[in-house]
């Protein structure tokens, strides 16, 4: 796609008009499949010649979230008041990205599907070239399916039975997730259930895996990553350390069972056998020289080849790491922001599923790199999982 000059738009709404007028991105298993092939090539040839690049990202396009999750690492239903990103801003984030090497793009909230222009953002992403994927809570998207079935993977959030989902994400949210899961299905979308694992939900990883498994789609748990913060707000959500080492070593025997879990084994066992309490650290920095590789941590690529970009313009290596002081686009522009946050990042090691299994991936270990492909090549082909129900 050529290149734009967004200064010679006098006004949002010129933006948006002229995005509306490029080419709708067509997507296809085929097409799909390519831009994940282009995504760890970039990833290759980041790592075989050492030069940190960019090459995923997370955009948070918005503040504002029509839900408040109790345990919401953002607060993003507390954030209404925070400016977004206008179209312009958006597009140009995108642009610059692109040029620094950037190959997989995941849209966050907030909840993204509250932006008008959500769906221009989305078409203009896949027209960048990006392999591009959007994070939501399925409320809206029944009514906005059309304007991002483009996309190359739609992930849905939801915790586990309908009275523990609700508990923590609003009455009648399970109801509004499975909705939109019977409409992704519908269109043939590739769907990824993401459940944040608390006190509430313990319980429920099986029911999570049947439901994934039912409704052909993958799975994957995070662990809470403000634990200190809910242990002073709602200490009735966070789980022992014992409990999430339990639930862990459960997820583990799911996934060895064939249920549709998006995580490594590898990274998995991490986690099971992570050195500290998990109610005390989930990740040592390059001050803790007594933990090493050695034992049998994956090494952190977030700030190096994975960054945050929150809706307030901070770059982060991820939520765990939310400094209020982090260098912002606005600010430092986006080289200038990335740059900061790859120079003073000293997080090396954590205990976090979703960041570990990114890293792994980063690290190219090749367990994680042929689980992925397997699961790649599934969802772009729409290949059913092959367990009798």
């Amino acid at each position: 796609m050529k290149h734009i000059d967004w200064d010679i738009f006098n006004s949002d709404e010129e933006v948006f008009a002229y995005l509306k007028k490029l080419p709708r991105y067509r997507n296809t298993p085929l097409k799909s499949a390519f831009w994940r092939a282009v995504f760890l090539l970039k990833v290759i040839w980041s790592r075989a010649t050492g030069n940190d690049k960019p090459v995923f990202v997370v955009l948070v396009t918005n503040n504002r979230c029509n839900l408040n999750c109790r345990y919401c690492y953002g607060s993003y239903g507390e954030r209404s008041k925070i400016e977004d990103y206008s179209t312009k801003e958006l597009v140009q984030i995108i642009d610059r990205l692109k040029a620094l090497g950037t190959g997989l793009l995941t849209l966050h909230g907030g909840e993204s599907l509250l932006r008008k222009d959500i769906g221009e953002i989305c078409n203009y992403a896949k027209l960048k070239g990006c392999y591009a994927s959007l994070n939501t809570n399925g409320y809206l998207v029944p009514k906005k399916i059309e304007e991002i079935k483009c996309l190359d993977n739609i992930c849905l959030s939801l915790d586990g039975r309908e009275e523990n989902n609700d508990k923590n994400r609003g009455m009648g949210c399970y109801k509004k997730v499975m909705e939109a899961m019977d409409i992704i299905r519908k269109y043939r979308r590739p769907c990824v259930i993401s459940a944040t694992l608390t006190k509430d939900t313990v319980d429920d990883m099986e029911y999570l895996a049947d439901l994934a498994l039912k409704n052909n789609c993958r799975l994957q748990y995070s662990i809470l990553y403000n634990v200190d913060k809910m242990e002073g707000k709602y200490p009735e959500m966070v789980m022992t350390d014992q409990e999430t080492r339990n639930v862990t070593q459960e997820i583990v025997e799911l996934k060895k069972k064939g249920y549709p879990i998006y995580y490594s084994e590898n990274v998995l066992t991490a986690a099971v056998n992570w050195p500290a309490r998990y109610d005390e650290r989930m990740f040592f920095t390059e001050k803790d020289t007594h933990f090493t590789k050695d034992n049998g941590f994956i090494p952190c690529y977030h700030g190096k080849l994975k960054y945050q970009i929150d809706a307030d313009g901070r770059v982060i290596t991820c939520w765990a790491q939310d400094d209020p002081a982090a260098p912002n686009v606005k600010e430092l522009g986006v080289e200038g922001a990335i740059k900061k946050c790859h120079d003073t990042n000293k997080c090396r090691y954590c205990a976090f599923l979703a960041n570990n299994e990114h890293n792994a991936l980063l690290g190219l270990s090749f367990r994680t790199i042929i689980d992925l492909v397997c699961i790649h090549i599934a969802d772009a082909f729409k290949i059913k999982d092959g367990r009798k129900l």
